[in-house]
């Protein structure tokens, strides 16, 4: 026994598309747009990624380790 569900017709329900997250790379100081970080191997314009103790770049797979994280491990 399949159950039949019924269609619908006509229009679809408008859905709103997720806002666009670039604003968040960016900071105001002083009245002056100032970037995040970016990568050294692929330029301006593509942002690292900030994690635990740690940068990431998406595009080139480049991963900077903080100095602080890597001195506290090395001592253990």
């Amino acid at each position: 026994m399949s159950v039949k569900r019924p269609k619908i017709k006509g229009k679809k329900k408008h859905k709103n598309k997720p806002t666009s997250k670039k604003a968040s790379k960016y900071k105001i100081e002083d009245g002056k747009l100032v970037k995040a970080r970016s990568c050294p191997r692929c330029g301006p314009g593509i942002f690292l990624a900030v994690s635990n103790g740690r940068s990431y770049c998406g595009r080139c797979h480049l991963t900077e380790f903080d100095k602080k994280e890597v001195d506290a491990k090395l001592e253990k």
